[in-house]
């Protein structure tokens, strides 16, 4: 399932940005618990993505997100959020590694029972009034299973088994 909440607040009351700029303008919040698992090494979409119309050009976005991950075994997940097709809060590129916006790493000691709540913040700056979409991907290192949404084990009947919801929240912020 997985669902989007729209809640518009304009500050001030007549909708132009303050001078100093930091205000909230509006804020979208999408979430997910769609159980989604990937053994790829590329990033594949975690089903966690939300729009927001951007009332002035000159404003900030600032997305949260928080993704609940676990995997069949030690492993490293990495991820990207992405402005339409355009990853970013990437890190440089250094040799030959892979650029990702978050990561986590799961212990090898009964790796199936964790779960981590990975969590990252960005201030973008898409520069339009046009719907932009923010998205999450997400990959691990090939030789294990990535989930989203629950533990490596999911059991049933277990009390102890982690299954969960992601979040993705944007926030117009004036400039």
């Amino acid at each position: 399932m997985s669902s989007q909440l729209r809640v518009d607040k304009i500050l001030p009351v007549d909708g132009a940005p303050t001078g100093g700029g930091g205000g909230i303008i509006q804020m979208v919040m999408a979430e997910s618990d769609t159980q989604e698992d990937t053994t790829s090494t590329s990033y594949v979409d975690s089903n966690l993505s939300a729009t927001i119309t951007p009332k002035f050009s000159t404003s900030k976005i600032l997305i949260i997100m928080n993704l609940l991950v676990g995997a069949s075994g030690d492993t490293t997940i990495a991820g990207t959020i992405e402005r339409g097709s355009t990853p970013i809060g990437i890190h440089d590129a250094r040799n030959s590694r892979t650029r990702n916006t978050f990561g986590c790493g799961i212990l090898a000691t009964s790796g199936t029972w964790q779960s981590h709540s990975v969590s990252h913040t960005i201030l973008d700056s898409p520069a339009t009034t046009s719907a932009t979409t923010y998205s999450v991907k997400i990959g691990g290192n090939g030789g294990r299973t990535v989930f989203i949404n629950r533990e490596g084990r999911d059991a049933d009947n277990a009390t102890d088994t982690t299954v969960g919801s992601s979040t993705i929240t944007l926030m117009e912020i004036s400039a």
